[in-house]
């Protein structure tokens, strides 16, 4: 499932109305990191040496990771807009039965994968309903995907997978909650949409993550 690109841009917007309107206060810098599982959604095509068609790897989930810094302001007795730059990156695991065609084995080991990105996003979080506190998100950056060269063996002769990777224009889009723990400490657990957009370079890859954090207000 890939998220339309105008309407993250629409998105993106009334983030940016809400941080520029209005007496924004308690200005605060807010750091988090975290990780959790990252499930793809996208095949990625790799091209074949000594075949015509390019061969498909559908990569399974693996863990994903990321650390973000920004800056917290209240702009409401019930709002709250987190402004911040975010990097993650999630694994793409690839077993020999993730090739298409079909393959008989993976010559040493079968490939890695990787979707890293880099994100300005905004998360408007309500803040008028106790201590757990939900929020919204939204992102724009670049998102990169790489999948290692490997050689495979299919039918009894050997071939090259050839090296992925590519950089393109990538974005998020999701919903999560904070538990405030006190002391400026807050536990959060989303989910998203990250990877690149609609539009994309073929063989980009978008994947769900499902992550646990920790986040520190600075006060």
């Amino acid at each position: 499932m890939r998220v339309r690109s105008s309407t993250a841009a629409s998105l993106l917007v009334i983030v940016v109305v809400l941080f520029g309107g209005g007496r924004a206060e308690a200005q605060t810098v807010r750091v988090e990191a975290g990780g959790g599982w990252a499930i793809p959604s996208t095949e990625v095509n790799v091209s074949v040496q000594g075949r015509d068609r390019p061969a498909e790897i559908d990569p399974g989930s693996g863990p994903s990771a990321y650390a973000a810094v920004g800056l917290m302001r209240t702009l409401t007795d019930n709002l709250s807009l987190d402004v911040r730059v975010r990097a993650q990156q999630s694994q793409l695991r690839v077993g020999s039965d993730d090739i298409s065609p079909t393959i008989d084995r993976c010559i040493g080991s079968c490939p890695e994968g990787r979707l890293r990105a880099l994100s300005f996003e905004g998360q408007l979080h309500l803040t008028s309903v106790g201590r757990i506190t939900p929020y919204f998100l939204v992102g724009l950056g670049v998102a990169q995907t790489t999948i290692d060269a490997t050689r495979i063996e299919a039918g009894g002769n050997e071939f090259q997978l050839s090296e992925t990777d590519v950089t393109d224009a990538g974005g998020n889009v999701g919903f999560g909650a904070a538990l405030g723990l006190g002391r400026g400490l807050s536990l959060t657990a989303e989910t998203r949409v990250t990877g690149s957009l609609p539009g994309a370079q073929d063989s980009a890859v978008t994947t769900f993550p499902f992550t646990l954090g920790i986040a520190y207000r600075f006060q």
